[in-house]
């Protein structure tokens, strides 16, 4: 690992012992001995939410002609979330790989990309909805002018996804031939997508309806976890805390991992929503329990992958060195 992940990962771990010790140790065992019992149904959460966002994931491949199976898209979705969450990049990284997992089936960039932006846009729903249910539990609170300003950018950036026109070409012609490489295949990106669009209405919705309830089971996770810790259950303190699990999410992205970031964030907003700070800190460990147990399985996947791929070209090669018909061998043959 680098010196720099290294060092921002130091830095979010004494982060957390720090948030540990000032809400006392003790307190913090005994939330996340009752969180922990709750880690099974968590990740059956993860695992139904993973298999709707394949199925969203697959039904926009096979509308652009790419077939690929359910476990495979799984695997592939899985290793590179875990290669972006345990990286400073994010999508930056995550999203170029699973794109590339799929080398070789077609043009995979564009279905992915939308597969992502959909995505995206359902969650901007939750986080306006969450905003709002926020702003109203804190009451007129200097926080309030903050939480509608998140809720306005989200709303800027739905409204880019869900864009009419592609920006990049405008913006080709305007700079023509000093227009740089990666702007003219991000226009013939954009373009694709924007032609998926128009040309699939009915994938899209489906993809949109399928993010809505992979959103719908990220909020059951804290009813599961308030439910375990006894706590009261309120629709609009659960949306709340996920809109404020989206700000900490966004902030923390550049740690590896988020650690620490996730744990003290998480902590705050409980804080400040009148809650125990030590529940925040145990459903945040909770969920990165949870989140490991993936990154595991996904890497797993991504190395039995390498060795298949590594086994198949392996054979392939003896396979081409021993045909009978093969010319070099035929002279070896007239030779002897």
């Amino acid at each position: 690992m680098h010196k720099k992940n290294v060092a921002i990962a130091a830095a979010g771990i004494g982060l957390f012992t720090f948030v540990a010790a000032k809400m006392g140790w003790s307190a913090m065992l005994y939330e996340l001995k009752a969180v922990w019992i709750a880690l099974p149904i968590l990740a059956g959460l993860s695992c139904l939410r993973l298999w709707l966002q394949t199925m969203s994931w697959s039904a926009a491949l096979e509308a652009n002609g790419i077939h690929a199976g359910v476990g495979e898209l799984m695997g592939a979705r899985a290793s590179s979330h875990g290669m972006g969450y345990l990286s400073v990049f994010g999508p930056l990284v995550s999203e170029p790989m699973r794109i590339g997992l799929l080398a070789g089936r077609g043009a995979a960039a564009a279905p992915t990309l939308i597969d992502s932006g959909v995505a995206w846009f359902s969650s901007g729903i939750f986080t306006i909805v969450g905003c709002l249910c926020a702003a109203g539990c804190m009451g007129a609170q200097p926080h309030t002018k903050s939480l509608i300003g998140l809720a306005l950018t989200t709303v800027a950036g739905m409204v880019l996804i869900a864009r009419s026109k592609p920006m990049l070409p405008a913006l080709a012609r305007k700079l023509g031939a000093r227009a740089p490489a990666w702007l003219r295949h991000g226009q013939e990106v954009e373009v694709a997508m924007h032609d998926f669009k128009r040309e699939h209405p009915g994938t899209v919705r489906k993809m949109f309806w399928l993010g809505m309830v992979c959103q719908v089971l990220v909020a059951a996770e804290v009813v599961a976890v308030f439910w375990f810790l006894k706590m009261p259950i309120h629709v609009g303190t659960i949306l709340a805390l996920e809109a404020a699990n989206r700000v900490v999410k966004a902030m923390g992205g550049w740690v590896p991992a988020r650690i620490g970031t996730d744990e003290s964030g998480m902590a705050a907003a409980f804080l400040a929503f009148g809650l125990p700070s030590a529940s925040g800190l145990a459903l945040a460990l909770a969920r990165r329990s949870r989140d490991l147990m993936e990154v595991v399985v996904g890497f797993a996947w991504l190395a039995r992958r390498s060795r298949t791929l590594a086994a198949n070209g392996h054979t392939a090669r003896a396979r081409d060195v021993a045909r009978p018909g093969d010319p070099a061998i035929q002279g070896n043959r007239l030779l002897d």
